[in-house]
């Protein structure tokens, strides 16, 4: 079995889904990457921890408080800025992960399994078909995102100014290590969302209000009260600890994957925020793994184990062994 160690990660991201037009992104880098594209502006941060590849090893962001007692891996953190006439509903703006060619001959025994608890403990607003031509995992963003953060000042701010994109930029909330915001928003925002029903400041755990507006958000008629309006900045913070990218790993609760045994050598990890009535990409993400000249042998990739290692010591399971019961919006807690 190939090392982890044998190879380092390279991300890019853009506006649309033409990797020619992708511009490198540097991982755990204190500036947001700005990308401009007909839906909108959008920044970036990366942050990975033990990361292998151009740049820091590591980031402050995983020195606060929060991502220290989540014991977080990585994080996905965007500023986004709708362009004119690309307002969305809350239930159309999707946020997920994408392929562009089948992985189904490629899915581990088990993924049903995996999947299930990604449903069930992670994110119950995720759908998709892993086993299509084009496979896809998709959620609405506002119930997918950890952090979500509305500023309509800014947008207020935006209307007046001779210089929107100097204004944009000036209303992009940054710290030392790049792009930092709380549950909530501005005044105008955090107005907005209790207009509408929205759980809407940090109190004195964030984490706890980012979860009480992601299980709104699953409840019936809750996503179409919600607009991504045109000029408004709205942050986004996507983190977990489930995917390790220092030992190429899926860590479930109760459930262990290791990645390399099933990767095929070709497709990418590709994360996707996007509009699904109109199919416009607003920013593609693609992480790739590039193997580190000289190191490791090649491996015979039809020489796949079926092995699952379970957290409790590497017991062999499949889907039959493992009941994950079904999800609804009461079981995001």
């Amino acid at each position: 079995m190939p090392s982890p160690e044998d190879y380092r990660l390279v991300i890019s991201a853009g506006t649309d889904y033409d990797a020619a037009t992708h511009v490198p992104v540097r991982v755990n880098g204190s500036e947001p990457l700005h990308l401009a594209g007909p839906g909108g502006d959008v920044w970036l941060n990366v942050r990975i921890k033990n990361f292998r590849g151009d740049g820091p090893t590591t980031s402050a962001y995983f020195d606060t408080p929060l991502h220290k007692t989540n014991d977080d891996t990585y994080g996905i953190g965007l500023w986004f800025v709708p362009a004119e006439d690309h307002a969305v509903s809350g239930e159309d703006l999707q946020w997920g992960n994408d392929f562009d060619e089948p992985i189904r001959n490629h899915l581990p025994p088990g993924f049903g399994t995996a999947l299930r608890i990604v449903k069930w403990w992670i994110d119950p607003g995720i759908d998709g078909d892993p086993y299509a031509d084009k496979p896809y995992l998709y959620g609405p963003a506002v119930s997918s995102f950890n952090r979500v953060h509305v500023a309509l000042d800014a947008a207020e701010s935006d209307s007046k100014s001779d210089s929107k994109s100097d204004k944009k930029k000036d209303n992009v909330p940054t710290t030392d290590f790049g792009l930092w915001f709380d549950e909530g928003g501005d005044d105008a925002g955090r107005a907005w969302r209790q207009d509408i029903g929205c759980p809407g400041d940090d109190g004195e755990d964030g984490e706890v209000v980012g979860k009480a507006r992601m299980k709104w958000a699953l409840e019936k008629g809750s996503a179409a009260k919600w607009e991504w309006r045109h000029g408004a900045g709205y942050g986004m913070d996507f983190y977990n600890g489930y995917l390790d990218f220092d030992a190429l790993a899926l860590r479930l609760p109760g459930f262990q994957m290791p990645l390399l045994r099933f990767w095929d050598g070709q497709q990418d990890l590709r994360y996707v925020l996007r509009n699904k009535v109109t199919g416009q990409v607003y920013l593609a993400i693609v992480f790739k793994l590039e193997k580190i000249e000289g190191r490791g042998e090649d491996e015979d990739k039809t020489d796949k184990t079926d092995e699952i290692d379970k957290t409790d010591g590497g017991t062999k399971t499949d889907e039959a062994e493992t009941a994950v019961p079904d999800v609804s919006a009461d079981d995001v807690d």
